[in-house]
């Protein structure tokens, strides 16, 4: 089951949204390259909580 939503933001709200947008990707990326190096050095994979402990 999912839920959809749709936003219909002001002018206003759209740079702040596009903004947070940009920022999530950017860190999701990081992580997702961090887990990826991670491996190839490491026998073990990288836990959320290593990477939760490091982005904080």
């Amino acid at each position: 089951m999912s839920i959809r939503e749709r936003l219909y933001p002001i002018e206003q709200e759209l740079s702040v949204l596009l903004r947070h947008c940009s920022d999530a990707r950017y860190v999701w990326n990081l992580a997702l390259e961090q887990r990826n190096s991670w491996r190839r050095e490491r026998s073990r994979g990288i836990t959320y909580n290593t990477q939760g402990h490091e982005l904080a």
